[in-house]
């Protein structure tokens, strides 16, 4: 099973990202595999209130249309939802303890429990900081 991480949910999105080609191609190819895909709880609602954020002079998308997309990108027949559970904290403790993890860098464990107590084995991410995850195989699309 293969899990996305927000930044690349991100850029497949925005259109006038600097890596929105290789991100949606990314999640095209993902989603017209067969190998499941799960999208965690936390990545959805990261991308949500990534997107709605308003920067500078020019509108932000609304929550119904960031909404639509995730529904979008939901509706596959390979894609389903993980979610945090209490049986995650302990792996979440482990990583946190393995990696140094603290502040705002506990969400990338909280994520990565998720996805290992799920069965998820490949994680795509452009974030470098979750190679520290040895447990799941890290794929960055925007890497050269």
């Amino acid at each position: 099973m293969i899990s996305v991480d927000s930044n690349v949910l991100v850029s497949a999105f925005k259109t006038n990202d600097e890596n929105h080609a290789v991100a949606k191609e990314t999640m095209d190819k993902l989603l017209n595999q067969k190998e499941q895909v799960a999208f965690t709880d936390i990545v959805m609602f990261e991308f949500i209130a990534q997107v709605t954020l308003k920067l500078g002079s020019a509108p932000a998308p609304s929550p119904a249309q960031a909404l639509a997309q995730l529904e979008n990108w939901l509706s596959a027949e390979n894609v389903s939802v993980i979610r945090n559970s209490p049986k995650n904290f302990a792996t979440f403790n482990r990583l946190c303890a393995e990696t140094g993890r603290t502040g705002q860098k506990i969400y990338d464990a909280q994520i990565a429990a998720i996805c290992i107590d799920n069965g998820v084995t490949e994680f795509v991410t452009g974030d470098k900081g979750f190679e520290k995850f040895t447990e799941l195989r890290i794929r960055n699309p925007f890497a050269a």
